[in-house]
Formats: C-alpha cells, sequence, structure tokens
C-alpha cells in the first residue's frame, strides 16, 4: 500500500509516520542481504559515469569494507554495509552526484544503453544521451513493480531493449518504441508499440503508459502479465492495439489527465536519499540502537570471510546444524525465578509507529514494537532463531487471526509478539519475549540482569562462524517455477479469451 500511495502522491516514504506502510527494504531506503546487511546501489543514468565518481565508489568501498560488483543493469553495487552506516555512505557518495538507485523499491531501476553513435561506428542515434534523459525524466516513480528500459543505438540491440518493461531501438528516422517486455522468472518479448517516432514522442507514449499502468495494474504486477491482460482493440489487434488507442487516439479520454498527473511525479522528484543525509529526524531513524550511541560492529554478528580479494559473510549452516533453529537453554521461561526490573529502553517519540527498533541492553539486541494501530507495545530478542540472524525489528508486522505478529525479513518466519511463537510451522521456532510499560513518556521492559540475560542472548555468544556444513539453496527464498507447458497453456487461454470477447463484440454489433 505504501507504493501505491507513493505512485500517485509522491510525498517521502519516511515521513509522517509512513514507516509503517513500508516493507523492510523500502523502510531502509536498502536491500536487505545476507546476514542482515545492506546493499548500497547509485543511480547510474544510462551507464554514464564519471572517472570522478569510479573513485569515489572505490574509496566508499575501501573506507566501510564493502564488497563490490557491477551489476546486470550498469550499475555498481556495494555489499555488506550496516543500516547505521547506510546515511555516512550515501553523505560521500551524493558529494560526487550521486543519487539512490531505488533498487529497493517498487519502482524504475535503470535505464540500459549501449554507446550509440558517441562512439559506436554502427550507432544510428545517440541512445546514450536519450536513455539518460529517460532514467533522469522517471527515477524516483513508483509502480505496482519495479521496471527495467533500455535504449539501442541501433538493430544491433546491444542494450537488449526488447527484454524490458519498455525499451527504445534507433533507426535512422528516430526510435522503434517495445512495451511489456520482462527477463525474470517468466521471460516476455517486448510488443512493438511504434516505429520511427523523435525522442518527444516516446517520452509523452511513456507518460500515458507508465500512468495508464500504475493506475490499473494489480499489486505486484509488472508490466507484460498486465499488458497480456488488456482488452483488444477495436480491429482484433490484441492489447497492443488498445494501447495504441488508448494513448494515441485517446479513446478513453483520460490522456490529459495521464499527462498531468506524471508532471506531478517528475516535477515533485527528491533523491531520497539527500533527503535523509540533510535531515536529522530522517538519519535518526537509522541508528543501530534506539537507547544508546554504542555500535555493535557486523562482524560482531557474523563472520566474514575473503573472497577473490573481498570481504563477504560467511554462509550459514545447513538447517539443523549448529547455530540454526536456535532454541533457549530450557522450554519453560528461562527467567520465571530471575530478579527482574523495569528497565527505561528511550521515549515513546523514539520508536516510530508500527515498526521495529533495536534497543541494547549489555551485549543483547532486543527489538521494540509500538503497534499503534492496537495500542499496544511488545519487546522481543531481535535475533531470528532460524539462522541467528539480528534482524526481527527490521521485519514487518501485523496480525493473523487477532494474533500481533511479527515477520523475520529474511525468510518470513513469522512469530507472535504475545508469546513468541512460530505462526507458520507446527512444533516451530520461539522467540523469547518481555513484558512493556509506558510510564508518562518512558518506555520500560521488564528484564532480569544484564549478566543473566547475556548469558543467553547475548551477541558475542550467537556470532555465526564459517561452517563447512552448508546448503545454500536450501536457504534462498524459493522462487516459483513455472515449466514451459504452464506457461503455453496460460498464452493459449488467454488468446481464447480476447477471440471469444471480440467474437462477442461482433456478434453484438451485427445484430445492431
Amino acid at each position: 500500500s505504501g507504493t501505491v500511495l507513493a505512485s500517485l502522491v509522491n510525498d517521502m516514504i519516511l515521513t509522517d509516520g509512513r514507516d509503517g506502510l513500508q516493507d523492510t527494504n523500502d523502510r531502509s531506503l536498502a536491500n536487505m542481504q545476507r546476514g542482515g546487511s545492506y546493499s548500497v546501489v547509485p543511480r547510474v543514468p544510462g551507464g554514464e559515469i564519471t572517472p570522478a565518481q569510479l573513485i569515489a565508489l572505490g574509496v566508499t568501498a575501501e573506507k566501510y569494507g564493502l564488497y563490490s560488483k557491477i551489476t546486470g543493469a550498469q550499475r555498481v553495487d556495494l555489499f555488506g554495509a550496516a543500516k547505521h552506516q547506510l546515511p555516512d555512505i550515501w553523505e560521500d557518495l551524493g558529494k560526487v552526484g550521486f543519487e539512490s538507485g531505488h533498487a529497493y523499491g517498487k519502482a524504475l531501476r535503470t535505464v540500459k544503453s549501449c554507446v550509440g553513435s558517441t562512439w559506436c561506428r554502427y550507432g544510428v542515434q545517440d541512445s546514450v544521451s536519450f536513455a539518460v534523459r529517460v532514467e533522469n525524466r522517471y527515477k524516483g516513480v513508483r509502480s505496482p513493480h519495479k521496471m527495467k528500459s533500455g535504449v539501442s543505438g541501433c538493430v544491433r540491440e546491444c542494450a537488449e531493449a526488447q527484454g524490458k518493461d519498455f525499451g527504445m531501438i534507433a533507426t535512422e528516422n528516430g526510435y522503434n518504441l517495445f512495451l511489456g517486455g520482462n527477463g525474470a522468472v517468466n521471460p516476455v518479448h517486448a510488443t512493438l508499440f511504434a516505429t520511427d517516432i523523435d525522442e518527444d514522442t516516446v517520452i509523452k507514449y511513456l507518460d500515458r503508459y507508465i500512468m495508464y499502468y500504475i493506475l490499473t495494474a494489480e499489486r505486484l504486477e509488472r508490466t507484460a502479465p498486465w499488458q497480456a491482460k488488456l482488452p483488444s482493440g477495436k480491429n482484433g489487434g490484441g492489447p497492443i492495439e488498445h494501447l495504441r488507442e488508448v494513448i494515441i487516439e485517446d479513446s478513453l479520454g483520460i490522456c490529459d489527465e495521464l499527462d498531468r498527473r506524471m508532471a506531478h511525479l517528475v516535477d515533485t522528484y527528491r533523491d531520497e536519499w539527500a533527503d535523509v543525509v540533510a535531515d536529522p529526524a530522517k538519519r535518526a531513524k537509522f541508528k543501530q540502537f534506539v537507547n544508546t550511541d554504542e555500535i555493535v560492529p557486523r562482524e560482531d554478528m557474523i563472520e566474514f570471510v575473503n573472497m577473490r580479494g573481498q570481504r563477504r559473510p560467511a554462509h550459514w549452516p545447513k538447517d539443523g546444524q549448529p547455530q540454526t533453529n536456535w532454541k533457549a537453554p530450557s522450554e519453560e521461561d528461562i527467567f520465571a525465578r530471575s530478579e527482574k526490573s523495569w528497565v527505561s529502553v528511550g521515549r515513546v517519540s523514539d520508536f516510530s509507529p508500527n515498526v521495529g527498533s533495536p534497543v541494547l541492553y549489555g551485549n543483547t539486541q532486543l527489538a521494540v514494537f509500538n503497534n499503534q494501530r492496537r495500542g499496544e507495545w511488545y519487546c522481543t530478542q531481535n535475533m531470528c532463531p532460524h539462522k541467528q540472524a539480528f534482524v526481527l525489528s527490521q521485519g514487518i508486522i501485523g496480525d493473523t487471526a487477532g494474533q500481533p505478529k511479527v515477520a523475520c525479513p529474511l525468510h518470513k518466519k513469522q512469530f507472535g509478539l504475545r508469546d513468541g511463537k512460530q505462526l507458520d510451522a507446527e512444533n516451530g521456532l520461539q522467540i523469547l519475549t518481555f513484558p512493556v510499560k509506558i510510564e508518562g513518556e518512558e518506555v520500560l521492559v521488564e528484564l532480569p540482569s544484564v549478566e543473566e540475560i547475556d548469558g543467553v542472548l547475548g551477541t558475542a555468544g550467537l556470532r555465526v562462524l564459517k561452517s563447512d556444513c552448508i546448503d545454500i539453496a536450501e536457504d534462498a527464498l524459493k522462487v516459483p517455477f513455472r515449466s514451459k507447458q504452464e506457461r503455453l497453456k496460460d498464452i493459449l487461454e488467454e488468446g481464447e479469451k480476447i477471440i471469444s470477447a471480440q467474437l462477442s463484440r461482433n456478434a453484438t454489433g451485427s445484430l445492431l
């Protein structure tokens, strides 16, 4: 819902309590990676980057110990940043002109380009300049799903524009515009929409196409499946003919509105990371712990190993091996007989509504949840027992059958916030919970002594070490796979629907 609102209103997603509408990655303005660290992906419009920016990326990666990799979309990805480091990293990168690449959002990712006529002897148009123009126009525009684009300088198609949500291929007279393609699990070849059109016309058509998609697609629906479901054109030309009628002929009478809405999104663009860097209140949202400036380094939570001259987190051990599926030393309330006290962990204003916030008590990381929707507060361990990653405070809170819960952002395991039991598995894992009360503006948690709780939940004792027994495939989030036969069946069924609808319309027309 946060992305849907952002695509229409375009306010900053972290202000006015909108944090709680976002998933983990949008809330952090970065993608969480294995081990709970984050990636940094600056925008590189059209893949064009200056020597100063390349140097800045190298200096930043060295300064913060980040793993560097060129992405498939002509960008540089820096891995391994702790969340609290992100504002400092982006402050450094902003000094050489880098902006957020929105790799974390359902938004435009990149506009890939070849070098075009600038350098290539085959190029017939300046594909780099046009790619930069397109990317800078639509950067930050949120949509039902991510969008990718490409601009090729000739028919050799080095930018793979026909495999993108929208792509342009240069001709001697302008560009051919293709719509509705994607790679991913089920690749779709984009469909030719218009030929030999100039850059301004491409932009006009794209404004309307993207806005039509934003307003009518389902949540998390890419342009390809959305486009395939559109009605056929008047002459039975399928969805692409319908799009030509809507976008070029204004058959629905909405082009002015589409133009106006897109102009609003373009005019109200702001670099989200520049906003955070310049605003102390937003910057405070990235503190590692609400109640202290003390830092627990990433290496204290998971071992980092060398790989081809760079550092990466050790692979998680296979499920069932040591350092996985953690359980408290006792199935009973381990602190039932402990002497406890009410410990202040911050003020109410320190805890954003409807999200979790990490706090540090001794060497123990806890997660405090301000569930403003229910008027309730909870406190749990911050460590997800599945892989001993300290990430539960970054999870999404919700409820199942009235039971408040948090979903771990790594593997989506769900835990009740009242009793700590895993909700999505029988005889599953369990997390420890602690009572919370509010006195005036103080948030208090009932806790045993530091020595006792550190003996069970202390970070030092739960650090994940390199293991010789790993199962990378099992640890990965599962992506549903559909066979070629299943995809073909869907295409045939969709085609039958279109033909049936067209025959019905023809019959109705003949009766009239």
